[in-house]
């Protein structure tokens, strides 16, 4: 029977966990009207489908329940993993060719049943199919979907049809909205679900309403709702057991155009559509070359082609070049999808656009590193060079928070288009201009952060200088080729300036009771003092320590980055303390936390519930540690471990879809939620970085070593300390708006930089007045010789 009311009440939703097993999208970012339908997989549902953009969630989860008539209901989602299940779930890679996965449930008792989905997004419609094939007598297959239109749950109208399902979006009028068009309007989605062959009995509900309930716990269908608002689902009882779903999407919350996509795309088999969207992929695939790290193995050759197309697929389309970090929340289970605000990963960051970068440049997909570079200057860059700490696809700020490293970057990225591939400023979409902001921001401000790489701590950070270091040493390079002679001496002498001080800032000499290798990197210091005992509260729950106690593997992008030697041996002592502080031997071989006492994972008060910011958790194993370790190995005369070893230990983090994860458990025994040791847990899954680390370290073992190393950063170092620059006696002084220096060098050269202008004289006596802001930094550099082989000297002060 048919309910005459319209249940409005609303539960409480969240989004659901962060392992995804498959992530997919049609292949077609080169065209002119490409798909914008993106999906993924977790435990028997597909979750969070995106569109119009990678980063707009719709769908909170699709599953599958098999019912009997007579009470039996069994779910093909496992919502909770604290919870008993009698369902057996898995999803797997389907092909290596194409992000094409099948997922399968069957029930763990005696009775005999099996499900089979597979998923296509359409290559011609805004629709996703999928094919489903049911085996079993004396059952009823339902799908149940729970959207989450435009990103948030509690503001939808459902409407179930005789055939048919459909919901749009309500947008409240109060309703700050986060999604936008690029007129400023809301992006309010529609969407319709449709199945080649009809629905026997069809529903729409309030999540945890009356109907949904009596039909998950026993299989009821006794009674139905035409329509709902708020927090609704959408039930249907399939019609055949062996049949096609189709679920199209549409703008303007018109859910009636979107059932009408979702009806056109099912003209298509599924057969063919699979073909089409197997062909894309298929297709970018054999424009990539293949290490011969990779090519003698079956395993890590499917596992290559996979983070190669993890990568590409995690790029926006609407903003070429802007890839997300992950199509995923991390512990979304936890996390609140009531209200219209921003949510997990799915914003850009320069840091992993950078990670993915350089693995495009490996695999000389060279467009696809144009157009994260180009992303950066056009949309992130701020007038001051300024990056935010993420942003919106379209360069919104997100997070803002002051991380230098991602300031530094983007004048790697240029100047490595520049040398490897010819691609210079008259073909760029930026200009030198772009590479001075940033660069003069860093000069200004650095080596000081505000956040290093985690996001969490202010301070000097060794990875954060090795990045500030190579990106002022780049953005020299391309000040010579644009004759900016006064850039490139100031850009060359600040960054000489900080290779001196990199112990001074950042190495211990007294190290603790606990660590005696000394000097040795620690992870960050707050004054650039290391040996003065500060202690360091967690920004994440970890706990308070003596910073001569944190470790961390920061200090082997000094060495990735080509500013200090592999056997350094400051760099000797880290590594050494820093394996017998956080180093984990795995069942699949070594791993290693963030940093000592991280606190960014599952909680500890219940090992394996969801992380939550107001909560105390344990970070757990990071696998890409093991990609940037195998790329350190690889410059080693006598390895620790051989990297080839790491590249399959890295791979081995990966689920049964491939998919490369933020975090895997770091912990033998039972737990209440069924993590296992060394597999993935509920961060982020697939990570952009972690699969742009595999396919970097396949490229560097065939190399021999780091293919990320800037050339022009190794060759002016070489492991060595900078040579002694000229003699340089400045006073600097405030002199009214301006900033006066005086004294003498007796180098060739004397370049006075602020935030405002810079000055460029001859060397000798010196008296010059500069423009410069209250508080600002002058620095004042004295060279001798000939760019780019010229010997610095620096003063600097704030006037």
């Amino acid at each position: 029977m048919t309910s005459e009311s319209t249940p409005t009440a609303t539960a409480d939703a969240t989004w659901t966990v962060g392992e995804k097993y498959g992530f997919g999208t049609v292949c077609d970012h080169d065209d002119a009207d490409p798909s914008r339908v993106w999906y993924t997989l977790t435990e028997g549902a597909v979750t969070e489908i995106r569109f119009p953009r990678i980063d707009l969630m719709n769908v909170r989860e699709l599953d599958f329940l098999v019912t009997d008539g007579e009470g039996y209901a069994a779910r093909t989602f496992r919502e909770r993993r604290d919870l008993p299940t009698a369902v057996e779930r898995e999803t797997t890679a389907a092909s290596e060719d194409a992000l094409l996965f099948r997922q399968t449930a069957r029930p763990t008792d005696d009775r005999d049943w099996e499900l089979t989905v597979e998923h296509a997004a359409h290559p011609d419609q805004d629709a996703l199919l999928l094919d489903v094939d049911f085996a079993g007598e004396g059952y009823d297959l339902h799908v149940v979907v729970d959207p989450a239109l435009s990103c948030h749950a509690d503001h939808d109208v459902a409407h179930a049809d005789a055939d048919a399902l459909r919901v749009a979006h309500e947008q409240p009028e109060d309703a700050d909205p986060v999604f936008l068009t690029e007129d400023g309007d809301p992006i309010d989605v529609g969407l319709g679900v449709a199945s080649a062959d009809g629905f026997e009995w069809t529903t729409a509900d309030v999540r945890e309403g009356d109907v949904e309930t009596a039909l998950l716990e026993s299989g009821s269908t006794d009674e139905r709702y035409d329509e709902a608002r708020g927090n609704v689902v959408l039930a249907g009882t399939l019609a055949s057991h062996e049949t096609t779903l189709s679920l199209g999407f549409a703008e303007d919350s018109d859910d009636e155009a979107a059932l009408a996509v979702a009806e056109t795309a099912l003209d298509d088999t599924f057969e063919d559509v699979r073909a089409a969207y197997v062909d894309s992929w298929d297709a970018y695939l054999d424009e990539i070359p293949v290490p011969d790290s990779v090519a003698g193995d079956d395993d890590l050759l499917a596992q290559y082609k996979t983070a190669v197309m993890v990568m590409k697929a995690a790029d926006s389309k609407a903003f070429p070049g802007a890839g997300i970090a992950s199509p995923s929340v991390p512990w979304g289970d936890a996390v609140d999808a009531n209200d219209p605000v921003d949510y997990g990963y799915n914003y850009v960051w320069p840091r992993d656009l950078y990670q993915a970068y350089t693995a495009f440049d490996a695999i000389g997909d060279t467009q696809s590193a144009i157009d994260a570079t180009e992303y950066v200057y056009e949309y992130q860059q701020r007038e001051d060079g300024f990056l935010p700490q993420n942003t919106f696809l379209d360069g919104r700020t997100r997070w803002g928070g002051e991380q230098m490293d991602e300031i530094a970057f983007p004048q790697v990225m240029a100047q490595q288009l520049k040398e490897r591939h010819g691609y210079d400023f008259e073909e760029a979409a930026y200009g030198y201009e772009n590479v001075r902001r940033s660069s003069d921001y860093v000069a200004a401000t650095g080596p000081h952060t505000q956040q290093e790489r985690w996001e969490e701590e202010p301070g000097y950070s060794p990875s954060t200088t090795a990045a500030e270091i190579a990106g002022l040493v780049c953005a020299a390079d391309l000040a010579i080729d644009a004759d900016e002679p006064a850039d490139a001496i100031a850009y060359l002498g600040v960054a000489d300036h900080w290779v001196a001080n990199l112990e001074d800032w950042h190495a211990t000499e007294t190290g603790t009771a606990k660590h005696t290798n000394t000097p040795y990197y620690v992870r960050i210091t707050g004054g650039g003092n290391p040996d003065d005992g500060e202690l360091r509260t967690h920004n994440n729950g970890g706990g308070m320590l003596d910073e001569r106690n944190i470790m961390d593997g920061g200090f082997l992008e000094l060495v990735r980055l080509g500013v200090c030697s592999a056997d350094d041996p400051t760099i000797r002592n880290s590594v050494a303390e820093y394996d017998d502080d956080i180093m984990v031997e795995t069942p699949h071989g070594p791993g290693w936390y963030r940093y000592t006492g991280d606190g960014y994972g599952e909680k500890r008060v219940q090992p394996g519930a969801p992380w939550q910011p107001d909560m105390t958790g344990k970070g757990r194993i990071w696998p890409f540690f093991t990609g940037e370790r195998g790329e350190y190995e690889l410059l080693l005369d006598d390895s620790d471990f051989a990297p080839e070893a790491l590249l399959e230990t890295l791979g081995d983090f990966a689920n049964d879809g491939r998919m490369l994860p933020e975090q895997v458990w770091d912990e033998s025994g039972e737990n209440d939620f069924d993590w296992t040791f060394g597999e993935g847990t509920s961060s982020a899954t697939p990570l952009s970085w972690t699969n742009g680390q595999f396919v970097r370290l396949a490229w560097s073992i065939d190399a021999g070593e780091p293919v990320e190393t800037p050339a022009v950063v190794r060759e002016r170092y070489g492991g060595s300390a900078p040579a002694d620059g000229p003699e340089l006696d400045v006073k600097i002084e405030r002199d009214g708006d301006d900033a006066r220096v005086t004294g003498h060098t007796d180098g060739e050269d004397l370049v006075v930089k602020t935030r405002s202008e810079t000055v460029h004289i001859d060397g000798g006596d010196v008296d010059v007045a500069v423009a410069a802001d209250e508080g600002a930094r002058v620095t004042v550099v004295a060279a001798s010789g000939d760019l780019p082989d010229i010997a610095t000297t620096v003063v600097d002060d704030t006037v």
